[in-house]
């Protein structure tokens, strides 16, 4: 901690307004203010708990949790889930994705109170700016253990893997993936398309893009699941990246089944490989490696010869579909 974050503020500042967001009181109490609420907390009888980037409170016979972080701006970014996952999981606060996304939305909205819309360009962009530094330079990787190496990993791979010049990201969430490919291939002039079933994750996504000024993006509020979703197509790659395990077991055909009626060329689908369903991600069911080797054959077996499909492990489980006759 500098000289300066030691500091206590100035006599007269107001601290920056709480959100409330779900069962959660959030505030953004950086450097010496972090120390002041801690004492104010206490003063006042609330039960505290400390982890290494939140102070918890809770009053007696109260639902709401006081939850206080010092997070810099600069620090807002995709891995905060890291975060809440490791820290308020083992004290039953993250029990289901709504309480994950009301203590997330929180701690970023806390950040510029008055301005949600720039707390979350603010996110998006750490993120982005992250993810293209790790895409460019992997020397300081190997112990790193968080979401955006994770999904830089991924990244990079369909990059290697990528065919043909149209794209579509299914369950595009922030959309990472194809702002970073139309980034990397504005020379090629391809059509690159994001959808996702939530509005807010498409609202997210062209707020981003329109950030990076990056062009031929497009983004659809579109449901997998959706009798017109094929109409979409076809596309020479489609790519859906840790979409499937938010859906339920009785989903999954119609899902592979729509996704590779819009595939041209090459499906590839990223999972994560999990013990249990990740409640507070909102995932429904669990893959393995033997599963998406029975998904991958499956789909070879609906595609019809010649295709082919083979999996990976990078960053978790990664299968890849292709259609033979017209790959390129």
């Amino acid at each position: 901690m500098t000289n300066q974050m030691r500091q206590p503020p100035a006599q007269g500042t107001k601290p920056a307004p709480s959100i409330i967001s779900g069962n959660f009181k959030v505030m953004h109490r950086p450097g010496f203010a972090f120390e002041q609420a801690r004492r104010r907390l206490m003063q006042q009888g609330f039960q505290l708990q400390e982890t290494s980037h939140f102070l918890l409170a809770r009053a007696p016979a109260s639902q709401v949790v006081t939850l206080v972080h010092r997070f810099t701006p600069q620090e807002i970014d995709n891995n905060l889930g890291d975060y809440l996952l490791q820290e308020l999981e083992p004290m039953g606060l993250m029990a289901s994705d709504q309480a994950f996304g009301s203590a997330l939305l929180g701690v970023v909205h806390s950040v510029t109170p008055h301005d949600p819309v720039g707390a979350w360009n603010l996110f998006s962009m750490n993120t982005l700016h992250r993810l293209r530094e790790q895409l460019d330079d992997t020397s300081s990787q190997a112990d790193r253990q968080d979401t955006i190496t994770a999904s830089a990993s991924v990244y990079r791979r369909l990059f290697s893997l990528k065919v043909g010049t149209s794209l579509l990201d299914v369950g595009c969430a922030c959309a990472f993936w194809p702002i970073l490919v139309a980034e990397r291939e504005q020379d090629k002039g391809g059509r690159v398309v994001g959808v996702d079933s939530r509005r807010d994750a498409i609202n997210l996504s062209k707020n981003l893009a329109a950030l990076t000024t990056t062009n031929h993006l497009e983004f659809l509020q579109v449901d997998v699941l959706a009798p017109d979703f094929p109409q979409l197509g076809p596309f020479d790659m489609v790519t859906s990246i840790h979409m499937l395990e938010h859906l339920p077991e009785s989903r999954l055909s119609q899902a592979f089944e729509h996704l590779l009626r819009v595939t041209r060329h090459r499906l590839i689908i990223a999972v994560p490989y999990e013990e249990q369903a990740t409640a507070a991600y909102g995932h429904e069911q669990v893959f393995t490696h033997e599963k998406l080797e029975k998904w991958g054959r499956w789909c070879v077996e609906r595609v019809g010869n010649p295709a082919q499909y083979w999996c990976e492990e990078v960053g978790s489980g990664l299968l890849i579909v292709d259609r033979l006759k017209t790959l390129i």
